[in-house]
């Protein structure tokens, strides 16, 4: 079974690298967000649907993709068994995104290291992922990123909630979402396996071992069910 993995605000699949290292024995599909056109959660769908292939798969959504795979989820495609939230949400994320995304955008100010590893990282976490993360938010466009922060800042309550098995990569050290929408996302899933791990808001980055090990067992579950 395939995992297809859809990445964070940065958008590309760069930050994957240390995970997927961790998971040679799994056939990974990892996708990048389109960089032109609508940033809203619908449009992004349309667009990455026809990348998801028809032979069984799992969708795994990092951050600020956990809406946009549940929106490829409910329109059911081809081939989909399970779906992994990992430092996710289903809800806006941050009562502060409304003022966010109306103020500059200084990414020189903001990938500073300090700042970086008391928001997104921590302090245990390597220098070459630290380095990683840089280059990743440096390279965004300010635009994009605008964008991207006005669809977190507009996410409504999803309607319905999804009957396929679920797995939620939950890091109790994380930063930039709060508790409150970790928490609420079970609420949406009605079949869900929560595990929460020790570690910042880039889980996939600084504790790839041990997410990788409990995706390969979801996967295995589901594989076998």
């Amino acid at each position: 079974m395939r995992l297809v993995l859809l990445p964070g605000l940065n958008g590309s699949s760069h930050l994957f690298a240390p995970l997927l290292d961790e998971l040679q024995d799994i056939d990974c599909q990892a996708l990048s967000l389109p960089d032109q056109g609508q940033q809203d959660y619908d449009s992004l769908a349309d667009i990455l649907i026809r990348s998801l292939g028809n032979t069984p798969f799992i969708l795994l959504g990092e951050s600020f993709s956990g809406p946009l795979a549940y929106r490829l989820a409910i329109r059911k495609p081809k081939g989909l068994r399970g779906v992994i939230f990992a430092a996710s949400f289903l809800t806006r994320p941050n009562a502060a995104l409304p003022l966010l995304r109306h103020l500059p955008m200084p990414l020189a100010l903001a990938t500073q290291p300090r700042l970086l590893r008391a928001l997104c990282l921590d302090n245990t976490a390597k220098e070459d992922i630290l380095q990683r993360v840089r280059r990743e938010i440096r390279r965004l466009d300010p635009s994009l990123l605008r964008a991207r922060l006005e669809t977190l800042a507009a996410l409504q309550t999803p309607a319905q909630a999804l009957g396929l098995p679920c797995l939620h990569l939950w890091p109790q050290q994380d930063r930039l979402v709060a508790s409150a929408a970790a928490e609420r996302l079970p609420q949406f899933c009605s079949d869900i396996r929560q595990i929460r791990l020790d570690g910042p808001h880039f889980i996939l980055q600084t504790r790839p071992k041990v997410c990788a090990q409990a995706i390969a067992e979801f996967m295995q579950e589901i594989g076998v069910s």
